[in-house]
């Protein structure tokens, strides 16, 4: 199943706008110009990061797991129909009205129940996703705001969905701290590999 998530996490981290001051009517009197730096903004891809960390490919695989049962449903639903379907293209002038209609009426039937299956599924799966990327998502956060204050960053600002969605048209590549932060949570939150399996199991 295609993970899709619509997790969007724009963090802006001690930000500071300079303020003008109004000129006095003379120059002796005009209080100086705070001193400010420029700006430094770092560019990361928070669904990138959160699939990319050893925890996430950990709760990933586990959802694959959770969900193959219902995916490999939906699968022999999807060939059940299409057997149906060959059945009626194939014997179909051959056949007699009533047996026509009926299994016109059953792949209807079927197609039905299939489709709602399947959107049950997409629902259910979205929804355990998205718990999977907030569980990761949330303990990444403050692992980038210790990240960017300690590098001086203004802003973080995530870029994981395409314009037009992002307001995003134009960032260096330079610019983007993903992997940092991906090598910085691994790092705080290390997974415990699972057992190796004993000969003979």
């Amino acid at each position: 199943m295609k993970f899709t998530s619509s997790l969007v996490l724009v963090g802006c981290l001690c930000a500071s706008l300079p303020v003008a001051a109004m000129a006095q009517a003379k120059p002796a009197a005009s209080a100086p110009a705070a001193p400010s730096g420029p700006s430094k903004i770092g560019i990361i891809n928070i669904q990138e990061a959160i699939v990319t960390t050893q925890e996430g490919q950990k709760l990933e695989a586990a959802l694959r797991t959770r969900f193959a049962p219902r995916q490999a449903e939906i699968s022999s639903a999807q060939k059940e129909i299409q057997a149906l379907q060959k059945q009626l293209a194939d014997g179909g002038n051959t056949m007699s009205a009533d047996a026509k209609s009926q299994l016109t009426q059953e792949i209807a039937t079927k197609q039905r129940d299939f489709q709602q299956t399947a959107q049950n599924a997409q629902t259910d799966y979205q929804s355990a996703e998205t718990d999977l990327m907030n569980a990761v998502g949330t303990k990444m956060m403050a692992v980038l705001q210790t990240y960017a204050k300690q590098h001086g960053y203004t802003a973080i600002v995530d870029v994981s969905l395409p314009w037009p969605q992002s307001p995003v048209l134009y960032y260096n590549p330079g610019t983007v701290i993903t992997k940092d932060i991906v090598r910085l949570y691994d790092a705080a939150h290390p997974v415990t590999p699972a057992p190796a399996a004993k000969p003979g199991n």
